[in-house]
């Protein structure tokens, strides 16, 4: 479902991706795991075209190039920065993001409706955004991706900065949504996220992939206790909140 080949993004002097090939099935849940800067961010743009790589290619199901309309359309961005407007509820910020998908109608009221209950943000869908607590503004970021129905998500570190009630909520939401058959890209540097939602992990690190494979097999290929040892016998260092 997402083909992503020697792909490479420089700022200057500084190489943010480097090379970087990986593949994410149909119905997985793929985790990109590495400390802040590490460059999953800048993938994560490129996948969805928000950003031009300097080489390699990426293909979202059978088509290349994220930037064109018909591919975009297939995918679903949570960023890391919040996407919502704080000024419109959350059923606006729904309505105002489903009708650029070019939703209308029924159609657009069932998607916000669904949206909203999906995410547990029903009781509240008449708030301002600015109201919501901040796992309440990330538990809104991924209903805005998920408004359309899109084949593809992708998630930068969705659950960053919220509380343990609405992180757990985030967790059931994901693994909702991989029960689906979506196809999850989920950038993280909480080594238990990657655990618990992943299907296999690609250890990134200054802009490298270093290791991708399950869990169990990453841990056995490294003779590692766990995941946190592996990270730290491929990069040398600790991966640090």
């Amino acid at each position: 479902m997402i083909q992503v080949s020697n792909l490479r993004k420089s700022y200057g002097p500084l190489v943010a991706v480097d090379d970087v090939s990986f593949e994410a099935k149909r119905g997985e849940t793929f985790g990109l795991l590495g400390p802040n800067g590490a460059g999953k961010s800048t993938t994560i743009l490129m996948l969805a075209g928000a950003l031009r790589p300097d080489a390699g290619s990426v293909v979202i199901g059978d088509s290349p190039d994220p930037t064109r309309p018909q591919v975009r359309r297939q995918l679903g961005l949570a960023p890391q920065a919040l996407a919502v407007y704080a000024e419109l509820t959350g059923a606006e910020n729904l309505t105002f993001f489903g009708r650029l998908y070019g939703l209308s109608g029924d159609r657009l009221r069932e998607r916000v409706a669904w949206a909203l209950d999906f995410v547990g943000l029903a009781p509240r869908k008449d708030d301002r955004a600015s109201a919501y607590s901040g796992g309440m503004q990330r538990r809104l970021n991924l209903a805005v991706a998920l408004i359309h129905e899109p084949a593809v998500l992708l998630l930068d570190e969705p659950t960053a900065g919220v509380d343990p009630q609405s992180r757990n909520a985030l967790f059931d939401n994901i693994e909702q949504l991989k029960k689906q058959g979506r196809t999850v890209l989920y950038t993280t540097h909480y080594m238990e996220e990657a655990e618990r939602l992943c299907d296999r992990v690609a250890v990134m690190d200054q802009g490298r992939l270093l290791d991708l494979d399950t869990v169990p097999e990453l841990c056995r290929r490294h003779e590692s206790p766990d995941l946190e040892s592996v990270f730290l016998k491929l990069t040398g260092r600790r991966l640090r909140d």
